[in-house]
């Protein structure tokens, strides 16, 4: 597939759109910028394409999505009861970055809301995110248009990093001018309760509806992160490959000189993420009185320390420096309640591990499943610092991967190379930090032949709770592309499973 990039110049024009709106109504995913960030759309109404989203993305069907509407006008068929506070609240904030959850109308799919009973819906105020509303003439659900875990994307170049060839279209509108997702506001909570924190903060709200509601940070969410009632709640986010560190002041101490501080006991070069001042200092410091000093690579924002224009560059940030290949990154933090948007983004980078972990998958032949659940696992998370591999345990070794295993990793733009079929060995297993069979039987065959890895070993229904994926050996494509399907949500649990895993 090709991609097509469609640029769009403010004020958006829907008649630049027609083709992009006619292809989404149709059920095709298109990329679109919004103020926030990039999103990857398809039309609310259509549930295969709703699961096209999830599949592309490699997101978990329980991680809701958000639906974009032009109007409050739109809301009837996506919502079935309006809370009273809203219209005030959509007076003072929309379009704009505040999403609102309301109770979900029983027409629309609860694949958009990941089984839950309610939805969550905003109004976009980038120019060709409304075009586009327009010319689909649809709601439109849009998670961030990048491969789940990444950073998110604030440019359609960070789009095409993910998804060129994978998508029919990507509209080009310029960098986000927010650059943080949303604000997410439950409106079912007395008072409302922020659910994840952005640019419109609980002092703002207060300010212009004199509605008060519950902080993000003041609200304790316990096991609400095993069922998400909002995206951003549970699944670890915004991720480059390097490991990121948060840099803070100290009490009475500039953020320049905070950086000084770390840079003198660390080896090395890290990356840099702060602001034009900011580095303009370090780097006189760093050169003052030596000559020819190796200085770190950087990414600036223009001006002095600034909270919101730090938050804009962010992700484009991370994704920049991470181009560079450092194995760290520094990026500046920030104190206080209107920091919580950004500071919570840049606490989920930072937790992410620096260590590679290795998959081993296992099925019978080593032609069908294991190898594409090893090709899908290895598209996404490779350049997170994982690795994937796969075996068989009853295989004749050197065979090539069944044509329509190819074909439907093709229509995900995915390209395994010319591996060969090979059986599994005891290291491998021994070797391994997961190591995940396709059946129940595959499992206790494992478990019996390698005893000392027994807490490792784990079929793809006890992470899922779905049953076997089972062989789709000799069978049509259809076939093939449900065990794909099936494959790119084990994968993501598995990617979970081994992110938590590390955080502990």
């Amino acid at each position: 597939m090709k991609t097509k990039v469609i640029f769009v110049k403010p004020p958006g024009d829907d008649r630049d759109l027609l083709e992009a709106g006619r292809a989404l109504r149709e059920g095709a995913v298109v990329a679109f910028p919004t103020e926030t960030v990039y999103g990857l759309g398809a039309s609310a109404l259509l549930p295969e394409a709703v699961l096209d989203i999830f599949r592309l993305k490699g997101r978990p069907a329980d991680n809701p999505l958000i639906v974009h509407l032009l109007s409050a006008d739109d809301l009837e068929g996506v919502v079935s009861d309006i809370p009273p506070v809203f219209q005030a609240l959509y007076q003072a904030f929309s379009p704009g970055p505040l999403t609102f959850v309301m109770p979900r109308h029983p027409g629309l799919s609860p694949l958009v809301t990941g089984g839950l009973e309610t939805v969550a819906v905003r109004f976009p105020a980038q120019p060709a995110a409304r075009a586009l509303l327009l010319a689909s003439g649809v709601p439109i659900v849009a998670p961030s248009a990048n491969l789940s875990g990444r950073p998110s994307p604030t440019r359609a170049r960070h789009v095409l990093d993910d998804f060129a060839g994978r998508i029919p279209y990507v509209i080009d509108g310029g960098p986000s001018e927010v650059g943080l997702e949303s604000t997410v506001l439950d409106l079912l909570s007395d008072p409302p309760r922020i659910l994840r924190p952005g640019r419109v903060t609980a002092a703002d709200i207060e300010e212009k509806t004199g509605i008060r509601v519950i902080r993000w940070e003041e609200e304790p969410r316990g096991d609400e992160e095993s069922r998400p009632a909002s995206p951003g709640m549970k699944y670890r986010h915004y991720a480059p490959r390097a490991e990121v560190r948060i840099v803070l002041p100290q009490e009475d101490e500039e953020i320049a000189e905070a950086f000084l501080r770390v840079l003198e006991v660390m080896e090395g070069s890290p990356a840099l993420f702060l602001s034009e001042e900011s580095w303009d200092e370090i780097r006189a410091r760093l050169s003052e009185g030596k000559k020819n000093v190796p200085l770190p690579p950087a990414y600036t924002y223009e001006g002095g320390r600034n909270l919101d224009r730090a938050g804009s560059h962010l992700f484009d940030g991370l994704r920049t420096l991470d181009e560079e290949g450092p194995s760290l990154i520094l990026a500046e933090g920030f104190f206080g309640p209107e920091s919580a948007a950004y500071m919570d983004r840049l606490t989920k980078a930072s937790r992410m591990p620096a260590l590679v972990r290795r998959v081993l998958f296992i099925c019978e032949g080593n032609t069908c499943r294991s190898p594409m659940a090893e090709a899908i696992f290895n598209d996404r998370y490779r350049e997170l610092g994982f690795w994937a591999e796969s075996a068989g345990i009853g295989v004749i070794a050197g065979q090539t991967m069944a044509e329509n295993a190819l074909l439907a990793l093709e229509e995900w733009g995915i390209d395994p190379g010319s591996r060969k079929s090979r059986q599994f060995r005891a290291r491998m297993v021994r070797e391994a930090d997961l190591v995940v069979t396709m059946t129940g039987l595959q499992r206790d065959f494992l478990l019996q032949n390698v005893p000392g890895a027994k807490g490792k070993i784990l079929s793809a229904a006890d992470l899922t709770g779905q049953g076997d994926i089972r062989d789709p050996y000799g069978q049509p494509l259809h076939a093939y592309r449900r065990v794909r399907d099936q494959l790119g949500s084990l994968v993501h649990e598995i990617y979970d499973r081994l992110i938590l895993t590390e955080s502990k």
